[in-house]
């Protein structure tokens, strides 16, 4: 092999390598979404994930005087708020991913 010939070669491998650690860096990243919403009355948080899924349900211990309809469409509203925030957080970052394989 020439020297031009590898270093044309190390420089493709490098690439490579360098496009991989991106994506296993994005993927962790990605594992590692959680967007927290807490209800304006306090009585409801929810986590979700970077899928979009709840992850985590908390309930206030004071909800004696909340009715089971209030308190379903608390938890719906404010799960589909941590959804909505966990997916745009997760398009953040596929966004960034993208980016960075144009750049290169």
């Amino acid at each position: 092999m020439t020297h031009t010939h590898t270093t044309e070669v190390d420089a493709l491998v490098g690439g490579a390598q360098h496009r991989l650690d991106t994506l296993r860096e994005t993927h962790e990243r990605l594992d590692r979404v959680r967007f927290r919403v807490t209800s304006p009355d306090n009585l409801v948080t929810v986590v979700a994930d970077g899928s979009g899924a709840m992850v985590e349900l908390e309930l206030a211990e004071n909800l004696g005087s909340v009715t089971a309809r209030v308190l379903a469409s608390t938890i719906t509203s404010v799960a589909a708020e941590a959804a909505a925030g966990a997916l745009d957080h997760r398009e953040g970052i596929l966004q960034s991913l993208q980016a960075s394989f144009t750049d290169s």
